[in-house]
């Protein structure tokens, strides 16, 4: 095992606490251990509960940018979900950082949800031509109605605590430490005996007209696939059993997968981050800058000589016409 998730006890808790720098992405190392880590916290004698919590900066920031473009290896993230949620014991995410994507599904699995007042959470995976692909289409409208998780679900936002609470994403909103929070909140669910709450067991959202939502989506998206399948993936969730409509997530998400507009806007998100790792550029020094020149002094010139001036830069103007 690589420990990418730490294992400890207080008391009847067990802590899964996951340890994959810098931002705790669903690696296949992790969803692992996540399966081993339920198991082995099942498996011990006198827990009553299991809290998950990040280590460093954040909950969990989503997949695993890496593991995109190779072969998907067992267990995929639905499974460890489905695991997670499944368990009998209570399980609780304390969420501070970002939880994004994979890891605002992992949340949703668990039977509980706390943050810290900074927290923030999002499901962006429409930037990269894609829905999310975990039960998150299914999830999060049993939780907040069809309307805001097509909201965020659609335009790939980030929301932060206060808002999520609002919404019924979390259950808790406490300034703190996420591990010492969180364990006075499952201590506090387990002296009330709260019980397990599955979010695939309330019951479906009201319909919503969704060929209205999908045109309107789909005219807002100016071209883009992904947001307006959302409606589609959420739809099925709404009109079919939990399992029928996670297989239908999946059925769409696999053929975003495949798509060229999917496959042209990962290609961009990997080159905009590549730019700044050039080769060529390690080791150099960058020489001092304490004065630039604009030509043009229109909008755009009139903009950048002001961004530099409020940055404590020299600037002179050239104004041609």
């Amino acid at each position: 095992m690589s420990d990418k998730i730490a294992y400890s006890r207080n008391g009847d808790i067990a802590v899964l606490t996951i340890q994959n720098p810098p931002v705790n992405a669903l690696s296949h190392a992790v969803r692992q251990e996540l399966m081993d880590r339920m198991d082995q916290a099942e498996a011990d004698s006198g827990v009553r509960a299991v809290m998950i919590v990040g280590e460093g900066r954040a909950f969990i920031a989503g997949a695993d940018i890496t593991e995109f473009g190779k072969p998907p290896m067992a267990p995929a993230l639905p499974d460890v979900i489905n695991r997670i949620e499944a368990s009998p014991l209570i399980v609780v995410a304390s969420m501070h950082g970002v939880s994004l994507g994979g890891g605002l599904e992992v949340a949703l699995g668990c039977h509980y949800r706390i943050a810290v007042p900074s927290a923030r959470i999002g499901l962006p995976e429409v930037n990269l031509g894609l829905i999310p692909g975990a039960g998150g289409t299914q999830r999060l409208p049993r939780v907040t109605g069809v309307d805001a998780a097509l909201d965020i679900m659609t335009t790939g936002r980030q929301i932060g605590a206060a808002e999520a609470a609002k919404i019924g994403v979390i259950d808790v909103v406490q300034d703190g430490d996420p591990l010492e929070n969180g364990l006075a909140y499952v201590a506090d669910l387990l002296a009330k005996v709260a019980p397990r709450r599955p979010v695939s067991e309330i019951v479906a959202p009201d319909a919503i007209d969704w060929d209205a939502a999908y045109d309107a989506i789909l005219a807002r998206g100016r071209g883009q696939i992904s947001p307006a399948q959302c409606v589609r993936a959420v739809q099925a969730g709404v009109e079919k059993p939990f399992a029928e409509g996670l297989a239908a997530e999946r059925q769409i998400f696999t053929d975003l997968l495949k798509s060229d507009q999917s496959k042209g806007m990962i290609h961009s998100f990997f080159s905009e981050r590549a730019v700044g790792n050039l080769p060529e550029l390690k080791g150099v020094t960058p020489r001092p800058l304490d004065h630039i020149g604009v030509i043009g002094g229109g909008t755009m010139g009139a903009g950048i000589a002001t961004a530099a001036l409020l940055s404590g830069l020299q600037v002179t103007l050239i104004e041609m016409t």
